[in-house]
């Protein structure tokens, strides 16, 4: 049996999804952790999917030591901005790869966004504990469209792959039914 020649996109599609797997262990086994047990286990701006208070964000950064406070801006943060770019071009290559519906896309562009808009906010609360109203707003609106996006992304993924398994096998069995 002779070797298959592996495309171009499938190694970039490898190759993103190792990366951002890498990515989200290191931020949440290592790095996310270590933050919210400095913070009385309060959880860290990402992780708080249905959004916080004005009140809980000032309690949080309030919380964090200076170890924590430097380990969130200085390492999660800077990670946490080439994590949307990995997942990004991970997500697009799985649905350009199992669908022409190539509109799909704005789905994980648009994920990237509301990542990036929430982690400029982080920056802007962690550095300034004398942050707005209306920043704590932003980034949990954020936070939360995030989320919901992330979900219908995982959706739109799992229902690509089903629709592609099936008409793989049914081109497979119409392929042997004409040998």
């Amino acid at each position: 049996m002779a070797a298959r020649k592996i495309k171009a996109d499938t190694v970039l599609l490898i190759v993103f999804g190792i990366i951002t797997a890498v990515i989200c262990a290191v931020m949440n086994l290592y790095l996310i952790p270590h933050i919210e047990a400095s913070a009385d286990g309060m959880k860290c701006f990402d992780m708080s999917v249905l959004g916080y208070s004005y009140e809980e964000a000032k309690t949080f950064v309030g919380s964090l030591s200076s170890e924590s406070l430097g380990i969130y801006l200085n390492r999660q943060l800077p990670l946490d901005f080439v994590y949307p770019i990995a997942y990004c071009v991970f997500f697009s290559l799985c649905i350009l790869k199992m669908t022409k519906r190539k509109w799909l896309v704005c789905l994980p562009v648009v994920l990237a966004v509301f990542d990036y808009t929430e982690n400029i906010c982080s920056i802007i609360m962690l550095k300034n504990a004398d942050f707005s109203q209306e920043i704590a707003t932003l980034a949990r609106c954020a936070t939360t469209a995030k989320t919901l996006l992330m979900y219908a992304v995982f959706i739109v993924i799992i229902v690509l792959l089903i629709i592609f398994v099936v008409n793989k096998k049914k081109a497979n069995k119409t392929n042997d039914g004409e040998k």
